[in-house]
C-alpha cells in the first residue's frame, strides 16, 4: 500500500509560513512511492456479487481498478464496469496525452472499496505520480460511487440534502482519518478550510459539480461519510476526513 511519510516539522514549518503570508511554500517534502502496491483492498463480504481486480500499464504507468463479476443483471454489469474503469483511469490518460516530447510520466494506483453491499458501491482510488520536469511527485486522491440499482454514479448531493452551513459546522468538526502522525489533525484540518475565505465560498466548493472542480471528493462507509480535500504538497496533497453518519440528520 501507498503509505506517505511527512516529517511534523515540515508541517509546522508549512503552518508558520501558511500564518505570515499567503504564499505556498516553495519547500516540499518528497513523496514516498506504494511500498505494497501487489493487490488493492477488497473488504469481503456475503453480498450476492462480486469484486475482481484488473490492472492497466502504459509504460510507467501502473493502475489498478475494479470490476463487478456474477451481478444478476448482465447489462447492468457491463455498463457499471465501463463506467468504473472509465472514471479509474481518466486522470491518469489525461495526464499521459498532456505530456510535452521531453516529459516521463511515471505513476502508481491502487484502490480501497470504502464501501460494499447491494445498494452502493464506494470505491476510493489513491496513487503516486510523477512528472519528469516537475519539481516533486504527488499524491492524488478521488472517488467513485455508484448506485448499483440504477447504475448511476452518486455525489456528495446524492448523500447530504441540503448542503448548508449546518453541514458546514459538521465538516469543520471533522475527524482526519489520514495517515500524518497523529497530534497534527486540528493543523491538517485548517489547512483544507483555509483556501475559502468564508462559509458561503466553501458552500459553493461543494455544491459546484460536487467539488471536483476544486479537487473535492467523497465516499461513503457502513458508519460515515468520507470527505476528501486537497492540502499543500508538504502535508499530503489531501486530507481525508470523516463524519459519522449518525451526526447527519438525512
Amino acid at each position: 500500500m501507498f503509505i506517505k511519510k511527512v516529517i511534523p516539522y515540515w508541517i509546522i514549518f508549512l503552518l508558520i509560513l501558511t500564518a505570515c503570508s499567503n504564499k505556498e511554500s516553495t519547500d516540499t517534502l518528497e513523496v514516498t512511492k506504494m511500498e505494497e502496491n501487489e493487490h488493492s483492498i477488497v473488504k469481503e463480504d456475503s453480498k450476492g456479487y462480486e469484486l475482481k481486480s484488473e490492472t492497466f500499464t502504459e509504460g510507467n504507468v501502473t493502475i489498478q481498478y475494479p470490476q463487478i463479476i456474477n451481478l444478476t443483471n448482465e447489462e447492468k454489469q457491463k455498463e457499471i464496469n465501463e463506467f468504473i474503469k472509465k472514471e479509474a483511469l481518466a486522470p491518469f490518460l489525461e495526464t499521459i496525452q498532456s505530456l510535452e516530447p521531453d516529459q516521463e510520466y511515471e505513476a502508481e494506483g491502487y484502490y480501497e472499496i470504502k464501501l460494499k453491499n447491494n445498494d452502493t458501491l464506494s470505491i476510493a482510488y489513491y496513487s503516486y505520480n510523477y512528472i519528469s520536469t516537475a519539481a516533486h511527485p504527488y499524491n492524488l486522491f478521488f472517488t467513485t460511487n455508484i448506485d448499483l440499482k440504477t447504475g448511476k454514479p452518486l455525489y456528495l448531493s446524492n448523500f447530504v440534502s441540503p448542503i448548508d452551513k449546518d453541514f458546514i459546522a459538521l465538516l469543520k468538526k471533522a475527524k482526519y482519518v489520514g495517515s500524518l502522525e497523529e497530534g497534527y489533525d486540528q493543523q491538517i484540518n485548517e489547512l483544507a478550510f483555509s483556501q475559502y475565505s468564508s462559509d458561503e465560498e466553501l458552500l459553493s466548493a461543494l455544491t459546484t459539480n460536487d467539488g471536483h472542480d476544486y479537487g473535492i471528493y467523497v465516499y461513503v462507509t457502513e458508519n460515515a461519510l468520507g470527505i476528501v480535500m486537497p492540502v499543500p504538497h508538504a502535508a499530503g496533497d489531501y486530507a481525508e476526513i470523516e463524519i459519522p453518519l449518525s451526526d447527519l440528520k438525512s
